[in-house]
């Protein structure tokens, strides 16, 4: 996708337990992996969709349930490189986790 493009990303989840889509800033992904894992033992991380306080989130979706699903809208980060996306619920990020690539516009 290109810089700036305006995207509709929706998160079903045909899984047993809740999952969420985070898509975090350039080479974030290890900090804020190990970030969500501390949530298991926040009170509040269901209110909080089980995202992390950070200032490396660009967006993220609410926490979906079992056979549920969840839409954000937002537009592709300006520069162009490899963003991880994770899921936060913890212990997820490890094996739940890719890249979406953003490209320079082509003129």
């Amino acid at each position: 996708m290109n810089w700036g493009e305006p995207i509709k990303f929706t998160l079903v989840n045909p899984d047993v337990v809740p999952h969420n889509w985070v898509l975090v800033k350039l080479g974030s992904l290890k900090r804020v992996g190990k970030l969500s894992n501390l949530l298991v033992a926040d009170p509040d991380a269901f209110a909080k969709h089980y995202v992390p306080e950070s200032d490396d989130m660009l967006v993220h979706t609410s926490v979906v349930d079992p056979r549920s699903k969840s839409t954000v809208y937002f537009r592709a980060p300006k520069e162009p490189g490899r963003y991880p996306f994770l899921c936060t619920f913890p212990g997820h990020w490890m094996v739940m986790n890719g890249v979406m690539i953003v490209e320079s516009a082509k003129e």
